[in-house]
């Protein structure tokens, strides 16, 4: 990691931000561009020197020990307990799944694709593998899954399930 001394501080470029943060170059660039700083995304701005950015080492080390363990407990916190009311055995389709889990259509979609593989084996992959499927009016299948089922996978979710909540 490289270490500048810049206005008597310790400052390092992205790839030891990068480092020092446990976070890939391509998410210190993001989080510290000027509309996610202002978004609130709680990283440092960078001092440009040389053609280069360059981030103090405090303000990462905030970034690192406090604010990125919020991240990942209010995430753990969204995502570890729910009851779903009404008939366990009751089928719910993945419109109503994708809304309980609070997930963007995209986002559903990519769990899909992860899951598929496992799926033609029977098996959960990424989402449960759903308990009724038929064909859907357009191109496609239309899956279903016992409400029982999807709270049991969504409880296991905090404690090794398949699928994560977004994070950083």
């Amino acid at each position: 990691m490289e270490i500048r001394s810049i206005g008597g501080q310790p400052h390092t470029d992205i790839g030891g931000a990068a480092e020092f943060t446990g976070r890939s170059e391509a998410t210190v660039r993001l989080k510290t561009s000027p509309k996610q700083r202002l978004q609130g995304s709680g990283w440092p701005a960078p001092v440009k020197l040389d053609k280069k950015s360059w981030f103090p080492l405090n303000d990462l080390k905030r970034v690192r020990d406090v604010l990125l363990p919020q991240i990942v407990e209010s995430a753990r916190a969204r995502v570890h307990h729910v009851d779903l009311v009404g008939e366990p055995d009751e089928l719910i389709s993945a419109t109503e799944f994708r809304k309980i889990l609070e997930v963007s259509q995209g986002a559903w979609d990519r769990y899909v694709d992860l899951s598929r593989v496992a799926w033609r084996r029977h098996e959960d992959g990424y989402l449960p593998f759903f308990d009724h499927e038929e064909p859907a009016p357009g191109p496609g299948m239309v899956r279903y899954w016992k409400r029982r089922r999807v709270q049991e996978w969504i409880n296991r979710r905090g404690t090794g399930g398949r699928a994560h909540a977004q994070c950083e």
